[in-house]
């Protein structure tokens, strides 16, 4: 019996190991050259903690380009080059504009109603135009840009109120993002900056905690097999925190939605609520469309402005070129937004901080909905495709001293960041560009402009700027590791 049992183990293990290496080594022909694999774990063993830079380490041994591993039992080709990622974000955007979705996040009510996460269908054809033509029109966010001047002089006067204290910025602009949110959205606030205890701050803990589930690992992600079973329960927990979501702001939908129906104000709000009732959408577009505008929207903006602020700690030379530039363009005024486009500086500033710390180090990664040619190699029907972003910025081929911080090279350069510069992709590119840009953008250069006008600020316990960590912590954000902490001193103008 002992005997009969060794041999059904050994013809289930030999039959794993055919499935997991030995047949799937006959269908990577034409690939992109790459580290040779381990049977069934492929490169795993090889990545560490960074995945980006040690991407961008590879891409020097075994391909500039485009090269390719295992990661588990899955085949992933990574493009490195400007000349590459034209190749994946424009020649070949439609056969490769697939999503992979992580195991974590495969909520089926969430992501067949998501823009990010849902194939280029109708469905998905719907949202983007939405998006485009109301929600981030230029005229809705120039009527809305009281709003954000308002919410950035919230947080500069509650960071006043906080003078000689130790602030994990992070936090506070992150809290003042969701509130911005909650106004462009519903037109209220969402958290009490002044009270982390009270008001909705369960939306922002909820939010937090959603992030923090999509920047863990989970092994279904290497092995699809284990996806059907949950066995860790990541997308159980997902779910939950979605439904914990939904819920805050459901009561506020039913009344907008009764509301709207009845007719009821003679002054009807004219938010992003307000849009997507009036374009029809149902409660489960409108919950994955809210999810992701809070959700991508405060993490990634909160984390480029955390490296934006711990960029002009670190070199107050530039803090100094900003306060000039605004006090010979501006005066005495307060900073606007319809002001930005007369700040060079400014714009030079912001450009230079997504280059050096994109918020989304390999974007999201694309899925081949069926096999092509891409630069001479073969890429296999529902192969991986991640693009570097991380890497190409930091190119010395591409971009002179690429690790020094310095906007200046932006300056009376028509490098952008929309989408057609190849060697600047932070938003990624082709259909599957961040349709958030032209609003991500106004956070990134009020917020940063207002406290530079407002605020000085030092390190704790009088560390010298030059001794400031800027490591990295890699996730579904490129987050500064550890946070930073920051002392704020109120400045006269």
């Amino acid at each position: 019996m002992e005997v009969f049992s060794a041999t059904i183990a050994s013809i289930f293990f030999i039959i794993f190991i055919y499935i997991f290496f030995i047949k799937d080594q006959s269908s990577t022909k034409g690939l992109p050259p790459g580290p040779k694999p381990w049977p069934i774990v492929g490169n795993l063993l090889q990545l560490g903690d960074k995945p980006h830079a040690q991407f961008a380490e590879l891409a020097q041994t075994y391909g500039h380009d485009l090269f390719s591993l295992k990661l588990g039992s899955q085949t992933v080709v990574v493009a490195s080059s400007p000349a590459a990622a034209t190749q994946v974000l424009k020649t070949h955007d439609r056969i490769l504009s697939g999503r992979y979705v992580f195991q974590s996040f495969r909520v089926e009510k969430h992501v067949n109603n998501s823009i990010v996460w849902c194939e280029c269908n109708d469905n998905w054809k719907m949202l983007r135009k939405v998006c485009r033509t109301e929600v981030f029109s230029a005229k809705m966010i120039e009527s809305q840009a009281h709003l954000r001047e308002a919410k950035a002089m919230e947080l500069v006067e509650f960071l006043k109120g906080r003078e000689g204290q130790v602030v994990k910025i992070i936090e506070v602009v992150f809290g003042s993002l969701v509130n911005i949110f909650g106004r462009l959205i519903f037109s209220q606030d969402v958290f009490d900056l002044g009270d982390p205890t009270g008001g909705s701050a369960e939306m922002k803990d909820h939010i937090w905690q959603m992030l923090e589930m999509g920047n863990s690992a989970n092994p279904a992600d290497y092995f699809p097999f284990l996806g059907k079973f949950d066995l860790f329960g990541q997308r159980r927990a997902v779910a939950n925190c979605l439904q914990q979501i939904y819920d805050v702001w459901g009561a506020m939908l039913r009344e907008r939605r009764r509301a709207a129906k009845e007719g009821a104000g003679s002054h009807p709000l004219h938010d992003f609520v307000s849009i997507l009732l009036d374009a029809g959408l149902d409660d489960q577009r409108i919950n994955a469309l809210l999810m992701e505008l809070f959700g991508a929207g405060t993490e990634t903006s909160s984390s480029t402005i955390e490296w934006a602020m711990a960029e002009l700690t670190k070199n107050p030379s530039i803090k100094e070129k900003l306060r000039r530039e605004m006090e010979s363009v501006l005066g005495k005024e307060r900073v606007k937004e319809s002001d930005i486009p007369r700040l060079p500086y400014l714009q030079a500033f912001v450009k230079e901080t997504l280059r050096l710390h994109p918020a989304t180090p390999m974007l999201l990664p694309r899925r081949a909905l069926e096999t092509c040619q891409v630069m001479g190699y073969t890429i296999p029907k529902d192969c991986q495709i991640m693009v570097n972003a991380w890497a190409i910025a930091r190119d010395p081929k591409i971009w002179k001293d690429p690790l020094k911080f310095s906007p200046e090279r932006f300056l009376g350069s028509s490098l952008d960041f929309k989408g057609n510069d190849f060697e600047f992709i932070p938003f990624g590119g082709g259909r599957r560009i961040c349709p958030g840009i032209p609003l991500a953008t106004q956070f990134i250069g009020i917020i940063v402009a207002t406290l530079v006008q407002n605020l000085d600020w030092s390190l704790p316990n009088g560390m010298d700027p030059s001794e400031l960590v800027m490591e990295e912590k890699f996730g579904l954000t490129l987050q500064k590791e550890p946070p930073l902490l920051i002392v704020p001193k109120s400045i006269y103008f």
